[in-house]
C-alpha cells in the first residue's frame, strides 16, 4: 500500500501547512490591531494641542496611504472577516487593560467610560438608522428619557441603579413608539423633520416640566451604583494597581457594549432585521412581499430608543447631575454622525466612530471655539472623501460601489453598451 502511505503524507502535510498558515494569519491580524491599539494610545497620551493636530494630521496622511495600497488595505479586511473571533477576542483584551495603561489619568479614564456610553447610544441608532433605514434627527430624546428615569428613580423613591436601568431603557423605548407611531405617513428628510421637531419639543419641556426634570435647576446628587457592596464611587485595586473610580464604570459600559453588540448581531440575521432591511431597500416592495411596515417601523424607533435610555441611565449616575443642556440638538446632530461617520449599518464601525468623535474633540479643548471649527472641517471632509463612512459595512460598501460603476458609465454614454462574454 505504497500510494496510500504518500497520499496519507501528503494529505497530513497539506493540513500542516494550512494550520500554519492560519497561524501566521492570526498573528498577523493580532499585530494589525495592537499597532492600531498603540496609535490611538499614543494620541491620547499627547498633552499640547499642537503637537496633538500635527499628530492626527500625520496619522490622517497614512490612512490616505493605506487606502492608496489596495493589497494591504484588502488583506487587512479578509483576516477581520475571516477571523472575527480572533478579532473580538484581542479587542476585548485591550479594552479591558486601558485603566490599567492611563491610571494615573483619571480623565482619560473618565473620557473612556463617556465614549463607552456614547457607543452603547450610537449602536441604538444604528438599528433605527442603520438597519431599518429610519431618519432619526432627535435621538437625544431617548437619551434623556432613560438618564431622567434613572435619576428621578433613584432620587425620589431611592431605587437602586440595577433597577432604574432597565426601567430608564423601557421608557426610553415607551418614548420611541410616541415619535414612531405619527411619523408612519412620511419618510426620508420628511421623517427627519418629524424627529427634529419631536427633539425640539422634548428639550423644551425639559426646561418647563419641573414637577418630572427639576425643569433649568436639573436632577442633582443623583447616586452611584454599588455592586456586592462596593460602591462605584471608591477606587478599585487590579493586579497591585489602584485604579480611580471611573473605572468602575469603564467597566460597566464595556460589559453594557458587549451585550449591545452582542443583541445587534442577533437582530441583523435573524428574520426581523431581514425584514428592516428589505423595508430600507424599499419599503413599497417590502409591503408588496407581506412585510407589516407599521409593525416593524415602530418595533425599529422602540429596540433603537431602549439603547439610547439604557446609555442615557448610564450618564445619569455616572455625572451626577442631569440638565436639559445635556440633551439638546448638538447632542442629536453628533449621535447622528457617530453612526454616518462610523459607518451606517456596520456595528463595529458605528462603535468606532461613537469613539472618534468622543475623545478627539475632547483632547482639543485648548482650541476652545476653533476646536468646533476643526471638528466640523474634519467632518466634512469625511464625507466628501468617504461618504460610505471609516468603517462601512460589507453591504454599504457593495452598494456605493455599484452606483458609483452605475454614475461612470452614464457619464461615458455608454449605458446600452453591452459586454461581450469571457470564451
Amino acid at each position: 500500500m505504497p500510494e496510500i502511505d504518500f497520499i496519507s503524507s501528503q494529505i497530513r502535510k497539506d493540513d500542516d501547512r494550512s494550520t500554519a498558515e492560519r497561524v501566521r494569519d492570526r498573528l498577523e491580524l493580532t499585530g494589525y490591531l495592537v499597532f492600531f491599539f498603540i496609535l490611538f494610545l499614543i494620541g491620547l497620551a499627547i498633552k499640547d494641542a499642537y503637537l496633538l493636530m500635527g499628530y492626527l494630521a500625520l496619522v490622517g496622511a497614512g490612512a490616505f496611504m493605506w487606502r492608496k495600497l489596495p493589497r494591504l488595505d484588502q488583506r487587512f479586511r479578509d483576516l477581520v472577516q475571516v477571523h472575527k473571533g480572533q478579532m473580538v477576542l484581542v479587542m476585548s483584551v485591550l479594552l479591558a487593560v486601558y485603566p490599567l495603561i492611563f491610571a494615573h489619568d483619571a480623565y482619560l479614564v473618565h473620557l473612556g467610560a463617556l465614549a463607552g456610553i456614547f457607543v452603547i447610544v450610537a449602536l441604538g441608532l444604528n438599528i433605527t438608522l442603520g438597519f431599518a433605514g429610519l431618519l432619526d434627527v432627535g435621538f437625544a430624546v431617548y437619551f434623556a428619557a432613560g438618564a431622567y428615569t434613572s435619576a428621578q428613580l433613584a432620587v425620589i423613591w431611592d431605587v437602586d441603579f440595577w433597577v432604574g436601568l432597565p426601567l430608564g431603557g423601557l421608557v426610553a423605548a415607551f418614548f420611541g413608539f410616541l415619535v414612531a407611531w405619527p411619523a408612519l405617513r412620511v419618510k426620508g428628510h420628511y421623517l427627519a423633520m418629524v424627529t427634529l421637531g419631536y427633539g425640539l419639543m422634548m428639550n423644551i419641556l425639559h426646561r418647563n416640566l419641573k414637577g418630572v426634570t427639576n425643569g433649568t435647576d436639573g436632577v442633582i446628587n443623583i447616586p452611584a451604583p454599588t455592586i456586592f457592596g462596593h460602591d462605584f464611587l471608591s477606587p478599585i485595586t487590579v493586579f497591585g494597581f489602584t485604579l480611580p473610580f471611573q473605572t468602575n464604570f469603564y467597566y460597566l459600559t464595556l460589559i453594557l457594549i458587549a451585550i449591545t453588540m452582542l443583541i445587534s448581531y442577533r437582530l441583523l440575521n435573524s428574520n426581523i432585521g431581514r425584514r428592516w432591511e428589505a423595508m430600507r431597500e424599499d419599503d413599497v416592495a417590502a409591503h408588496c412581499f407581506g412585510i407589516d411596515l407599521t409593525f416593524n417601523k415602530v418595533l425599529a424607533f422602540s429596540t433603537g430608543a431602549f439603547f439610547g435610555g439604557i446609555g442615557g441611565a448610564v450618564f445619569a449616575h455616572m455625572i451626577g447631575f442631569v440638565h436639559p443642556d445635556n440633551f439638546i440638538l448638538l447632542t442629536s446632530i453628533t449621535i447622528l454622525a457617530m453612526v454616518l461617520i462610523g459607518g451606517m449599518g456596520s456595528i463595529w464601525g458605528v462603535a468606532l466612530g461613537a469613539v472618534l468623535l468622543i475623545m478627539i474633540p475632547e483632547r482639543l479643548r485648548d482650541f476652545e471655539v476653533l476646536r468646533m471649527l476643526l471638528f466640523g472641517l474634519s467632518m466634512a471632509l469625511i464625507m466628501i472623501f468617504r461618504p460610505q463612512g471609516l468603517f462601512p459595512s460589507q453591504r454599504r460598501r457593495r452598494e456605493l460601489e455599484s452606483a458609483r460603476v452605475e454614475e461612470l458609465i452614464k457619464a461615458s454614454g455608454k449605458e446600452n453598451a453591452h459586454v461581450r462574454p469571457v470564451d
